[in-house]
């Protein structure tokens, strides 16, 4: 076991836990400047657009870069047409994406919506194509297992967010807007850069990116419905925040859940590598070790995640008024830990998640993962009426453990040790 854990340290699971350090530096340290440098109505207005972005990065990486990733080693065309494909779709993806933004704030300015949600409107159509072509850089680099690259991209985006937002806070002009913009420019910087440095890996052809759209919507629209439950689990909260109770809590919940991303370098950094390696563990050594590595990848998350969750449970309040300070924030350490234990919970769910769509089950986990998510915004809206913020993360821990329990009997049960993978 520890001669395991050793080798992950030293390989892609090592870079790409650095990776994803650094990019979850880069989203985590805007939350905090903005809950100190404005107020909780601020930062409940940014966690809304924080989940708008959220939900258009999953949809690319449901119907661009993981079907990529699964389909990477029985491309359509070369390999470097295939990538060209890719990249091609992405980019019409992140176009479509500004037109609809643009055109959804114009139907709010017709209908009178506040200022500030106007440019709000107007600062994501402009930045979300620059968002979506840096994740689209940063899943080709997981893909092939260059995370490296994927790190110096990273790095280079948040050496150009972090130091220009610390400015604007000490100078006074923090705002959700100029947040957004100089999120959106650094993207821009480091991903044209990226793109010029990787070149040679497009050819430039697009005489299959009709098959290879068709293929990836065969494949994508089961990683969509999954993606899309997983967002209303984790995205929905804050609406249904905003909605019901306000600006303000909106903006405590959103802190709250900014704490427990404490923990995404070392979840995120597992998952952005774990598909192409359970792609290659299927291929080179059959289901039976697809199994064991599932399994030993999910022990190991329960461990890391368990004493996350105990530091939580000891310090979660003192967390919170050291990160944000103002006294709006305090007392709500209870709230704080039952999130960690959804996030704990979540963790093993998400190797069987992963491992199904190796497999080519995606359907099923499609499946699985829309009725998980149906019980658990049915449970945070209930509790979240009845018993506030808390009733809110009770629901969502009650959520993540049904579906945990769901995608582990349908893994078994669909890849049997014996069974060949279906498309």
């Amino acid at each position: 076991m520890a001669r395991r854990v050793v080798r992950l340290m030293a390989g892609s699971h090592g870079l790409g836990w650095a990776d994803q350090a650094v990019v979850s530096i880069t989203s985590f340290l805007p939350f905090v400047m903005i809950g100190r440098w404005t107020d909780p109505h601020q930062l409940g207005i940014y966690a809304v657009g924080v989940s708008i972005l959220a939900l258009l990065l999953a949809t690319q990486e449901s119907l661009i870069t993981r079907p990529y990733a699964v389909h990477l080693h029985r491309p359509e065309g070369t390999p470097e047409q295939f990538a060209f494909n890719a990249l091609i779709l992405s980019v019409l993806f992140s176009l479509a994406t500004a037109v609809v933004v643009g055109a959804l704030t114009l139907i709010f300015y017709a209908f009178g919506a506040e200022r500030e949600l106007l440019n709000i409107g107007w600062v994501l159509a402009g930045v979300a194509p620059f968002l979506l072509l840096r994740d689209f850089a940063r899943r080709f680099c997981f893909a092939h297992l260059v995370v490296g690259r994927a790190l110096v991209l990273d790095g280079a985006v948040a050496a150009l967010t972090i130091p220009p937002l610390a400015l604007l806070g000490w100078y006074g002009a923090l705002s959700v807007t100029s947040t957004l913009a100089v999120m959106g420019a650094a993207c821009a910087i480091g991903s044209l850069g990226w793109l010029y440095l990787s070149r040679r890996a497009f050819s430039r052809s697009v005489r299959q990116i009709g098959t290879t759209a068709t293929r990836n919507w065969r494949m994508g629209k089961w990683f969509l419905s999954s993606q899309l439950a997983e967002q209303a689990q984790g995205y929905l909260t804050p609406w249904l925040a905003l909605v019901i109770a306000g600006t303000a809590v909106t903006g405590i919940f959103a802190a709250c859940s900014s704490i427990v991303a404490f923990t995404n370098p070392v979840l995120y950094g597992f998952f952005n590598v774990l598909l192409p390696k359970f792609v290659l563990t299927l291929r080179d050594k059959g289901v039976a070790a697809l199994r064991r590595q599932a399994c030993f990848d999910a022990a190991l998350l329960a461990a890391i995640m368990g004493a996350f969750t105990l530091v939580v449970f000891v310090y979660g309040d003192d967390i919170l008024r050291l990160l944000y300070g103002s006294e709006s924030y305090a007392g709500y350490g209870h709230v704080l830990v039952v999130l960690a234990a959804a996030s704990l919970v979540g963790a093993i769910a998400a190797p069987a998640a992963i491992a199904l769509a190796a497999a080519e089950r995606a359907k099923a986990a499609a499946y699985l993962t829309a009725l998980t998510a149906v019980v658990s915004v049915g449970l945070i809206a209930a509790l979240l009426l009845s018993q506030g913020l808390l009733g809110a993360a009770y629901g969502m821990l009650a959520g993540e453990i049904i579906g945990c329990i769901g995608l582990w009997g349908g893994f078994f049960l669909l890849v049997p040790k014996t069974s060949s993978t279906a498309s």
